[in-house]
């Protein structure tokens, strides 16, 4: 039996994909990069617990805030671009300038080859992104290897879209 007849048409696993991030700023700006690693896609709720006096069996859990992992994007190193100049002057100048993003998974043009269409299979909105960090991987001149840049982003919320 094929592995894909337990999915359902359009639930079939990829193999391959990326990510492409849309930064939305204010009037007409925007800068658009395209990712191979995304990971910070997490939301919890603080809930403290609250004991009764005089009951030692039962503590109550309230929630109390939402909170929100850092984004974490990586990428192969690519010269300069806005989005380089973006990260460079909030780490290094300390002037920020937070943009509303768009993250879109997207299947590879190999899968779309495949019969996969190469649309947006998720999209997450990310509200008020500003860099907090960037970070080149170890270069080693004998690897042949790409050299990987880590881009972390704080934010208000996220919430999926699509």
């Amino acid at each position: 039996m094929d592995s894909t007849s337990f999915f359902k048409q359009g639930d079939i696993p990829l193999k391959v994909f990326y990510f492409e991030v849309v930064f939305l700023g204010k009037g007409n700006e925007k800068m658009k990069s395209i990712f191979q690693e995304v990971s910070g896609l997490k939301v919890t709720v603080e809930n403290p617990e609250k004991r009764e006096g005089g009951d030692n069996f039962f503590a109550h859990q309230l929630p109390k805030s939402i909170n929100y992992e850092n984004l974490v994007l990586k990428r192969c190193l690519t010269k300069s671009t806005e989005l380089e100049k973006w990260c460079r002057d909030a780490i290094e100048n300390f002037e920020f300038k937070p943009f509303d993003i768009n993250l879109r998974l997207v299947s590879s043009k190999s899968e779309a080859n495949e019969g996969v269409a190469n649309f947006p299979l998720a999209v997450w909105s990310f509200e008020q992104v500003f860099p907090i960090s960037w970070e080149l991987a170890a270069i080693g001149s004998e690897k042949n290897e790409f050299t990987i840049e880590t881009l972390t982003l704080k934010y208000r919320k996220f919430t999926k879209t699509f």
